[in-house]
């Protein structure tokens, strides 16, 4: 009677077989009823093959093993359940929800929707065993331009702005000490470069520096990979250590903590806490000594706010708290890490580039860069393959085709182009020369008055058109989520 359901009703098998992930059905006592495309696929079974079956016959599964045969026994929906099987000569990890069903003539059965993570498991793994193998940091003065197999240092951070050497000066005395460090910063920021350079210049330099981004991992593996698992947690779970024991002694970087599941977030509290990790399905308490730095994309009141953070565990890893400026925020950075990029593509293409036409140089400077140093990192590797090996000059046809349009019709920000600065001040040459520290003050009292003059005209566009933020930021040639976050930053109610 329940293979009559799935054979008489081909609307839901056309459903089902138009699912990326793959789904089985069961009856009451483990044979399987349907499996689709993705399922047959992946386990190399067809449909006809599988059917009449029993789930032990195909994948040697018993009922402790296999969600479809714990939810049929149990009638109860399993969750996020990892699971690991061997068939047709391969390995297979999958994330599976499985829930009991009733069928029509009133016996019970289940169906799971598995989620195939085999190949994101195997890349985090070889990920991790990348970084063991090559950010080893046994040089103090690396070449420059060789990154390869060394971990980056306070002198690969480019910048002259106050706002940033004071962010590395507080870097460097963190780095001194075991506390905690939490990053904050925008995307394309540089925090992994902070915490590779925290680590490099601290007593754990000679040490494993192991980094994870927690937004790209399933809870499901992110547990197990930050604290091990003992043989048989899961089906087919082999005993490994974690990333907190890989790391003992040495520095683990939380990428996009704010990513985390509050679940996970609460035992890692635990572990910070006690210094012990527990491996799952484990009761064995294993002491570690790793150094946490932790890091966010946005800013953590607003993280905790919206429960991306438990508040506890942000006031745990934030001992140190860092706030990475961002690209906007110190624009005379432009011009160095412009002339900084050239420089390396210069050597990794072979090129002879040496400046921008003015024409470039006023609009990367007025430019606001939401995707900061990577996106201008990106943009200049963009203009180094497109300029001929002969040419020593980027210019408007070489740059990304986005920012093209941006240069010719106008970008989405408030200009400093309209903001009346004395002449020549956006207009330094590409090759010149590193601005002495003793020039940063007269550089503050310039951002200053662009800061001031661009407050006003927000102001008085708001005045004009009686508090209406549409009209505002369409007078201003802005959109209306733009203008709201200039408003804020300048405290404008």
């Amino acid at each position: 009677m329940e293979r009559d359901f799935f054979s008489s009703n081909t609307v839901l098998r056309e459903i089902f077989d138009h699912l990326s992930d793959a789904v089985y059905f069961v009856d009451h006592q483990g044979i399987i009823l349907y499996m689709n495309k993705a399922a047959e696929k992946l386990d190399g079974y067809t449909l006809q093959q599988a059917e009449g079956h029993t789930v032990t016959e195909l994948y040697g599964l018993d009922t402790v093993q296999s969600p479809l045969l714990r939810v049929t026994a149990s009638k109860e929906p399993l969750y996020d359940h990892t699971l690991r099987y061997d068939v047709n000569n391969r390995e297979v990890y999958k994330i599976c929800n499985t829930f009991p069903i009733e069928f029509p003539d009133g016996t019970w059965g289940a169906f799971s929707i598995q989620k195939d993570v085999t190949k994101l498991k195997e890349t985090i793994e070889k990920n991790i065993e990348l970084q063991k193998k090559f950010f080893k940091y046994h040089d103090e003065t690396p070449v420059k331009g060789e990154k390869e197999g060394k971990l980056f240092t306070f002198n690969d951070i480019i910048g002259n702005h106050p706002l940033l050497q004071e962010c590395k000066n507080l870097a460097y005395n963190a780095a001194q000490s075991d506390a905690p460090i939490f990053l904050c910063g925008r995307t394309g920021t540089g925090k992994e470069l902070f915490a590779q350079s925290i680590h490099s210049a601290s007593k754990r330099k000679n040490e494993t520096f192991l980094a994870i981004n927690c937004a790209a991992i399933p809870e499901t593996l992110l547990e197990g990979l930050l604290f091990g698992t003992e043989k048989g947690v899961f089906t087919g779970a082999i005993e490994r250590k974690g990333l907190f024991e890989q790391a003992d002694g040495g520095t683990l970087f939380l990428d996009e903590i704010n990513s985390m599941p509050l679940s996970s977030q609460s035992k890692l509290l635990r572990v910070i806490e006690d210094k012990y990790v527990t491996p799952l399905g484990s009761k064995e308490k294993i002491k570690i000594n790793t150094r946490i730095i932790s890091s966010c994309n946005v800013f953590p009141r607003e993280a905790i706010k919206k429960q991306q953070i438990r508040e506890d565990l942000f006031y745990r890893l934030a001992v140190i708290n860092i706030l990475i400026p961002s690209l906007e925020e110190r624009k005379s950075d432009v011009f160095l890490l412009a002339n900084h990029f050239i420089s390396q593509y210069n050597a990794k293409y072979g090129k002879k580039v040496q400046s921008m036409d003015d024409e470039v140089t006023n609009f990367i400077m007025d430019y606001p860069w939401p995707g900061n140093v990577r996106q201008l990192k990106y943009s200049i590797e963009c203009a180094m393959n497109l300029v001929n090996d002969d040419e020593v000059t980027i210019k408007k046809q070489h740059l990304p085709f986005y920012l093209k349009e941006g240069l010719e019709y106008g970008h989405d920000s408030l200009t400093l182009s309209n903001l009346d600065l004395p002449a020549g001040k956006l207009n330094p040459p590409i090759t010149a020369p590193e601005m002495p520290k003793d020039n940063a003050s007269g550089e503050v009292n310039i951002l200053s008055s662009i800061r001031q003059n661009e407050k006003e005209k927000i102001i008085a566009a708001l005045i004009k058109n009686q508090g209406h933020i549409t009209n505002s930021a369409q007078e201003l040639g802005v959109s209306r989520q733009t203008l709201v976050y200039r408003m804020k930053k300048y405290g404008i109610k």
